[in-house]
């Protein structure tokens, strides 16, 4: 087996695992940010179990994951076996498997000593939770796996996970060049969902492709791909079955050779579009509901190459499904990846490294306080149509004064226009910069309605004295924050 090399984030994160184990959690939900490298970190905590006799499994939901997860470990040399259908189970320590499979067989298997659940956000269904409590039962320790731990239906994860252990944040992965910076565009114009219906939380489908699979849209979505991201690997999300296949067939019309994938796409199918990609044949492919959770194009075609474009032509509500489908574009590069936002997805759910708390806890399912409440209201400046969060009073790009009151965005014809993250990103700069002391830096992380502000605080203080933070710090920020909150109330 390899030894892992791990990015010093990624080894924070495996020893913030362990510490959530010594205290007594069996089963931990561990969250970072897609494109993280969670495979790497399993592997290695995988390695470390197997040096000690035991026994490990790590567990997909979709067979072509199963795949392309086999693929990664025989790259990283851990042997193992494959708990799929239409296959015999061989004698390995280290086993990779499909959770239907293992679902089936579970009277017939002994669990591991540690069970890696991939995409646990999905961890909803009858399937996973038996998988889960059967292996908790039998003393196993669960890990769940997941880059946005929150469900499409509002159901919490504590039900399944004791502990939930957060890696660095997006935002601090970009600035530290371990994942690729971003131009995101998108449009004066959002499409208009008012009148379709949900389905599952989120909208129905083939209501929602009525809006989307327009010759308007589609046309629109192939001559912004030429002004913005010409000539790069992109990846296209799109509605439906029919949605997806009308798009590959236009911006092959177009000159511009692509490619449709779904969930039945077969096997073969699927390489030879991912091969397309990495050698050219193909610009472009177009999908429904395949190219999200956990999908690695270097593990597909076994060599490193990484999505440069992502086309959002599928409106959510779901920020999680969002940050799945952005991400796919931001493993990293030595350039910035491009955005084209068709579906209103940043007017929706804001900027794809904007600071999230997560928790353990769900939602009232169709609780519209709650969805009120996750809403991100974006403004948009008048003179240049650049995108940025409420507050300032001139335009963080041009410098234009802001028309008060500032308006959202208004449904209207036009190009694609830049969202200026730069500018964003320099007034939070600006802000954190002027909290010097850490009473400061704590009533900032308060005032932005951080759930852990006094985390966040001490993570940064230490950040800046290139140290790491202490216990000591950790506890001198906690009593700040008690103070603070006293002297609120």
């Amino acid at each position: 087996m390899a030894t892992f090399n791990l990015f010093e984030d990624q080894a924070e994160f495996v020893i913030k695992l362990r510490q959530s184990l010594q205290a007594g959690n069996k089963s931990i939900l561990g969250v970072a940010s897609p494109a993280f490298g969670k495979t790497v970190v399993a592997g290695h905590i995988i390695e470390s179990v197997i040096s000690k006799g035991g026994s490990a499994w790590f567990l997909v939901h979709r067979k072509n994951l199963l795949r392309q997860t086999s693929k990664s470990f025989w790259r990283s040399k851990i042997e193992h076996g494959l708990i799929t259908g239409g296959k015999a189970r061989t004698v390995s320590a280290v086993q990779v498997g499909t959770i239907g499979t293992v679902f089936s067989r579970l009277a017939n298997l002994k669990p591991p000593k540690i069970l890696f659940i991939d995409e646990a956000h999905l961890s909803c269904g009858n399937m996973f939770k038996t998988v889960i409590q059967w292996a908790l039962d039998a003393g196993s320790i669960v890990i769940g796996l997941t880059g946005t731990p929150v469900r499409l239906d509002g159901k919490a994860l504590g039900d399944l996970f004791d502990d939930m252990v957060e890696a660095r944040s997006t935002q601090w992965l970009i600035e530290q060049g371990r994942l690729s910076d971003y131009e995101m565009f998108t449009t004066q114009m959002s499409p208009d969902v008012t009148a379709v219906k949900k389905t599952g939380g989120d909208y129905n489908r083939e209501q929602l492709a009525t809006v989307m699979d327009t010759k308007k849209i589609v046309g629109d979505t192939v001559s912004h791909w030429n002004s913005h991201a010409k000539g790069m690997i992109t990846v296209c999300y799109c509605v439906n079955v029919k949605h997806s296949k009308h798009t590959a067939a236009y911006f092959n019309d177009s000159g511009i050779p692509a490619v449709h994938v779904d969930a039945d796409t077969t096997e073969a199918e699927l390489k030879d579009a991912c091969e397309g990609l990495a050698s050219g044949k193909y610009k472009v492919l177009c999908n429904c509901e395949l190219v999200i959770e956990g999908f690695d194009l270097s593990a597909q075609v076994g060599k490193d190459i990484t999505i440069e474009c992502c086309i959002l032509l599928r409106p959510t509500q779901s920020r999680a499904r969002y940050l799945q489908m952005v991400f796919r574009a931001l493993r990293m590069k030595p350039h910035a990846a491009i955005i084209l936002d068709h579906a209103g997805c940043a007017a929706r759910h804001g900027l794809p490294d904007d600071i999230q708390e997560w928790s353990l806890e769900g939602k009232e399912k169709g609780s519209k306080k709650k969805a009120a409440e996750d809403e991100v209201k974006v403004k948009q400046c008048g003179s240049c149509w650049a995108v940025f969060r409420p507050g300032p009073l001139v335009c963080p790009h041009c410098g234009q004064p802001v028309a008060g009151p500032q308006r959202e965005l208004e449904i209207i014809e036009g190009e694609l226009k830049r969202v200026d993250k730069l500018a964003l990103r320099a007034e939070k700069k600006k802000e954190q910069g002027s909290a010097r002391t850490l009473d400061d830096l704590v009533a900032l992380g308060l005032r932005r309605g951080m759930g852990r502000p006094s985390q966040w605080a001490a993570i940064t203080y230490a950040a800046r004295l290139g140290q790491k933070p202490t216990p000591q710090l950790y506890k001198q920020c906690d009593e700040i924050l008690k103070r603070l909150r006293e002297v609120v109330k």
